[in-house]
């Protein structure tokens, strides 16, 4: 009796611990790229608007212009790049890089800023200053970690 008792316990307790069907993401110890870090800094970090998205660039080296329509600079080695239009979009871009770990920094740079779960793919919406964005990670003829207004 004693044993079945144990045995139904155990079972039924393992049974409620695992009723959670989501997986946390893999905590990581590693530094984030440079160009990740960038994209926090700029992109992230000043949603929903942007309005400082230019002067943050600034402080990676990237002088940023207004072409009218949006904003556009690179760094001095044009290693980075960064493009702004006020209030839809945000990317910043680098040649291809051979790290197959770049798109789980990028969601894992969102995950402390979203007001809702990010994903564990891209790409992911986001939800930053109460507004929806598409986070995105495109690897095609470089690196372009590009945060989009959802809707207008």
């Amino acid at each position: 009796m004693k044993r079945t008792f144990l045995i139904v316990t155990v079972a039924l307790m393992a049974a409620c611990s695992n009723n959670n069907t989501t997986t946390s993401p893999v905590a990581s110890n590693e530094a984030p790229s440079a160009a990740i870090q960038a994209f926090r800094d700029i992109c992230l970090k000043t949603a929903p608007d942007f309005s400082q998205a230019a002067v943050v660039a600034k402080t990676f080296g990237v002088e940023v212009t207004d072409m009218g329509f949006m904003m556009a600079g690179f760094n001095a080695d044009k290693s980075m790049s960064v493009q702004i239009q006020a209030g839809k979009e945000c990317a910043v871009t680098t040649p291809s890089q051979r790290d197959e770990s770049l798109t789980r920094q990028l969601l894992d740079s969102a995950r402390g800023l979203s007001g809702t779960p990010v994903a564990q793919t891209a790409p992911s919406m986001v939800t930053l200053g109460g507004q929806v964005f598409i986070l995105a990670h495109d690897r095609s003829g470089g690196e372009a970690y590009v945060l989009l207004k959802a809707k207008d």
